[in-house]
């Protein structure tokens, strides 16, 4: 052993825990990161596309500061956990070998990539622990280590749906798994905990016209279409998460693989692990598969490592990780020093611009601020340029299925006469903005090479507006089918109170 694996874990925990800080500082917010600090802004039971743990946590970040570095604290805190709960969860079987995961885990795509707080951060912090929980739970035969697991898997579904890959993969570890079906009413106690946060999220989406559901459900997937090139992209997302190395031992060890489904010690976490990956591939076939589905199930994956190599490959892993971590640094440090002419030649110019010189942007439509209301065409950059102006920028326009919750904050009835300065990515097309105001005006800026467009628009139309674009938003993204019984739907009472939020027609 050429290496103290124990001994290096907490410098290493320390090391990466402030080189993630660093990055927090440093990199500006994404359109996501600053989409989700709206709901923060507002906070409630639910937003429009996801359940609202990740709102709640920036609430509570923005009692501190709306610095990035504070806002984005939590998932720097979930994912270098992550790396000590690792090690927790392998020491009693393999001490050498825990540490040695949990070093891996450190300096993998995973552990750098968590500075970026999305829905994704709390979802794979609460999975982790809520499988810890059951492990242990198995281990001791006590309840309380069950009930705790409930508790951790409630606040996991009140993260993302992805959680419900975690409960159908707990399930079936019961159902396939003797020593589970035995402590039968330890699941119980786990799912009965779980419940109450369960049901806080249906009576939301009961209230609001089942907007979660209608996302993840209906809207999202208008696009999806089988492809070959789909299953690849899934294919080298695990090569880019496990490593080249780790998947080409993998492979060349694959009639072992199936062993681990015998091994009471590791069965838990292949199931937990398996199952919801075994669903990405069968939704791969006819949908993209983002990087950042696959996190919350990873950390499993890397513990499963322990059992399918030796020690010796492990540290042979971790020899590799130390460049492999490297490289990610170098990029993020590239990007960051990049100047703002070496974007001019990309295709990423204007969104370089938005997110490096969001205060500059702004800065040029300042002059307008007192006579317009501010407003971007697409959630991502109405998000950024809400963060750096500290106010709300509205999002103009049907936009997409993607990110609606514009549709809760914004109320264009009380926009009506306005003036309104639409900025933008791509020349405007009279007939998405014309017909809406008494009269517009086009113009252009450009900052750092980049070139944006305004639409100026003065005396704002609602009625118009609210009969050609607001009706089809409604009829696109809010017909809620006629079976999930329904409280509200807060887009048909705002703007179409002698309607309802259902299909025009019965199917």
């Amino acid at each position: 052993m050429t290496l103290n694996a124990r001994a290096a874990l907490f410098p290493l925990l320390a090391a990466t825990f402030a080189i993630k800080l660093l990055l927090a500082a440093f990199v500006p917010f994404s359109g996501d990161e600053a989409y989700f600090l709206i709901w923060g802004m507002h906070p409630d039971f639910g937003f429009y596309d996801h359940p609202p743990m990740v709102g709640w946590l920036l609430w509570l970040m923005l009692r501190v500061s709306d610095a990035e570095w504070v806002l984005r604290l939590p998932v720097v805190l979930f994912t270098s956990f992550i790396g000590y709960g690792l090690y927790r969860l392998l020491r009693d079987w393999d001490e050498e070998k825990a540490a040695l995961i949990a070093l891996i885990y450190l300096l993998s795509p995973m552990n750098w990539l968590g500075f970026i707080m999305t829905t994704d951060a709390s979802l794979i912090f609460f999975s982790f622990l809520t499988v810890y929980w059951v492990a242990r739970g198995l281990q001791s035969n006590q309840s309380k280590h069950f009930i705790w697991a409930g508790v951790a898997f409630g606040l996991a579904c009140l993260s993302k749906y992805f959680a419900a890959l975690l409960g159908l993969a707990l399930i079936a570890y019961w159902v396939a798994t003797p020593k589970a079906r035995a402590q039968s009413r330890h699941f119980g106690y786990l799912f009965a905990a779980a419940f109450p946060f369960i049901a806080l999220n249906v009576y939301w989406n009961y209230g609001h016209g089942w907007a979660n559901v209608m996302f993840n459900v209906f809207n999202r997937h208008e696009n999806a279409s089988f492809g070959l090139d789909k299953p690849l992209l899934y294919g080298l997302l695990h090569l880019y998460l496990m490593t080249p190395l780790a998947a080409w031992w993998l492979i060349k060890q694959r009639a072992g693989l199936g062993g681990v489904l015998g091994d009471e010690r590791f069965r838990l976490l292949a199931f937990v692990a398996a199952v919801p990956l075994a669903v990405f591939a069968l939704l791969s076939l006819i949908k993209v598969i983002g990087l950042h589905w696959l996190l919350s199930f990873y950390p499993f994956v890397f513990a499963l490592l322990a059992y399918w190599l030796s020690t010796d490959q492990l540290l042979r892993l971790l020899h590799f990780m130390r460049y492999y971590a490297g490289m990610h640094l170098v990029l993020f440090a590239v990007i960051l020093l990049m100047p703002m002419a070496a974007w001019q030649a990309t295709p990423y110019a204007r969104g370089a611009v938005l997110m490096f010189n969001t205060a500059e942007l702004l800065e040029q439509v300042e002059s307008y601020s007192d006579r317009y209301v501010l407003a971007s065409d697409g959630y991502s950059m109405a998000a950024i340029l809400s963060y750096a102006a500290h106010t709300n920028v509205l999002v103009f326009g049907e936009a997409s299925s993607h990110a609606r919750h514009d549709d809760i904050v914004t109320d264009f009835r009380a926009l009506n006469g306005k003036n309104i300065l639409i900025l933008l990515k791509q020349p405007p097309v009279f007939d998405r903005f014309g017909p809406y105001f008494k009269s517009i005006e086009f113009s252009e800026l450009t900052l750092h090479g980049a070139k944006f467009y305004l639409v100026l628009g003065q005396g704002f139309d609602y009625a118009s507006y609210r009969d050609q674009v607001l009706r089809r938003v409604k009829e696109k993204y809010y017909s809620v089918p006629r079976y999930l019984p329904m409280k509200n739907c807060y887009f048909a009472e705002r703007y179409f109170p002698n309607e309802i939020c259902r299909p025009t027609s019965k199917p």
